[in-house]
């Protein structure tokens, strides 16, 4: 297997989909941040992504969106929008959930997604002759004479 490198769903990392901060009323239901994008930048309600409210805890599934607004059922915490209050919306509808993974080639850094491609990490055109003959002095190269 190749170096594994892992891409979690994480509101405490750089990782996130988007965030701000809400720019509407105290208590609002809907969150508000006018040239935020939502839509074009993919808070779509048929994604089903988690909206995390980080000052107060609470968090919901974004059911609707415009570019400058998302609803979601908020749970955990006050459950609403108060002026100033920062936001992040996951790639997923769950914190800590595996976006990705993929396996790097210990030769040449080479990523693949199905660690089956590599041969004990190397991509098998890549292996060199000696890495398993000692007779050999490298890819290409001829065998030793008497050894």
């Amino acid at each position: 297997m190749g170096v594994p490198v892992t891409h979690i769903d994480d509101a405490d990392t750089d990782e996130c989909l988007m965030t701000g901060s809400h720019k509407g009323a105290d208590g609002a239901s809907i969150l508000s941040d006018p040239g935020a994008d939502f839509k074009s930048c993919g808070a779509h309600p048929d994604l089903k992504l988690l909206i995390k409210n980080v000052t107060d805890g609470s968090e919901g599934e974004i059911t609707a969106s415009t570019e400058d607004t998302v609803i979601a059922t908020l749970t955990g915490g006050n459950n609403d929008w108060d002026k100033d209050d920062v936001y992040v919306i996951l790639k997923t509808a769950t914190e800590d959930s595996i976006i990705s993974t993929h396996y790097t080639d210990k030769r040449f850094g080479r990523k693949v997604t199905n660690p089956d491609q590599l041969d004990d990490g190397i991509f098998p055109e890549d292996v060199d002759l000696d890495d398993d003959d000692e007779d050999v002095f490298g890819p290409g190269q001829p065998e030793r004479i008497g050894g």
